[in-house]
């Protein structure tokens, strides 16, 4: 990551789940530990569970700081963005730093949790006001299948790790369960989630759908009716809410995939400089998620950005 140019942080943005939230993205587009089928940044390029300062801490405090000055109503700080944000070996001292200086601020871990298998982990997240982290398998076969992990990283370690972070913090809590179709929708399946969760005690229980497209296009989406029943079976064990933008129509399929969303851009940019509103407006996306596609595209080289007449404008590719 060329720290010069780059920033880690990007918002203000309106999340239908936190308020407004500022992100804050300390790793090189798509290095995670895990290579989702659903992730809607795209394939995971850089497969790792290495922890190393991927970018310049005190920069990444430094912007932070810069955009609380000038948004003071944030309501929360979302550690996020394009791979695994605890990959980053200083998250613990940017959490540590924003709950000591900005402590009006709730903090957020958006996080697959695969590295809470590391009591250092696990320690240095733990003064943050909310995580959220992801279980997407209901046993080895599901996880393999939903998640794709870097070798070593098991849904028993996961869920290990989910657990006994929540035996050291008083955050609250969200645990995020991804429902493929036909991969781990059924009732057994709800029965082993049902079981995972009794033991994690999560504040509630979040069941996703995709809601965008995801990294491989045949990624189902389960009918209304069988989110539900599932909600009905692990709602023994803590609330549950269905959070999925969508339910599956008649076929239940994705009808695009991350490609095919980033081509359609690349290809409108390509022909004339356009603004977030015109490719919006033009190509049938929502506004604000809309822009957070474009930062990602911008951060993986498939667009940039330049001021024009009505603010910024996007181009394809890089700049000249």
């Amino acid at each position: 990551m060329n720290s010069a140019k780059q920033t880690c942080v990007f918002g203000p943005i309106p999340s239908r789940r936190l308020g407004l939230s500022l992100g804050v993205d300390l790793v090189p587009f798509k290095t995670c530990s895990m290579d989702c089928i659903y992730c809607e940044c795209g394939k995971t390029t850089s497969l790792t569970l290495e922890r190393r300062e991927y970018f310049p801490t005190d920069l990444a405090l430094a912007q932070i700081d810069a955009v609380l000055n000038r948004h003071p109503q944030i309501d929360y700080i979302t550690f996020s963005g394009t791979g695994e944000p605890t990959l980053h070996s200083g998250i613990g001292r940017v959490i540590a730093e924003i709950k000591a200086k900005h402590p009006e601020v709730k903090v957020c871990l958006l996080t697959n949790a695969s590295l809470l298998t590391d009591p250092a982990v696990r320690r240095e997240c733990a003064p943050v006001d909310l995580i959220v982290p992801s279980l997407d398998g209901s046993n080895e076969e599901e996880f393999e299948a939903v998640n794709r992990p870097a070798k070593g990283v098991t849904l028993r370690s996961v869920a290990e790790g989910i657990a006994e972070f929540r035996k050291i913090s008083s955050a609250q809590m969200w645990l995020e369960l991804f429902i493929a179709k036909d991969i781990n929708d059924s009732e057994a399946s709800a029965k082993r989630f049902l079981e995972l969760v009794r033991k994690i005690r999560p504040d509630k229980v979040q069941l996703n759908t995709l809601d965008r497209p995801g990294t491989e296009r045949d990624v189902g989406i389960p009918p209304r009716e069988r989110l539900e029943a599932m909600a009905r079976i692990i709602g023994a064990a803590a609330p549950v809410e269905c959070v999925g933008g969508r339910a599956g129509g008649e076929d239940g399929k994705n009808n695009g995939s991350i490609g095919d969303c980033n081509d359609r851009i690349v290809a409108t940019c390509a022909s004339r400089p356009c603004t977030a509103e015109d490719l919006a407006r033009s190509l049938g996306f929502r506004r604000s998620e809309l822009e957070t596609h474009l930062r990602r595209m911008e951060k993986a080289g498939l667009v940039f950005r330049e001021d024009g007449p009505r603010g910024i404008y996007y181009r394809a590719g890089k700049p000249s």
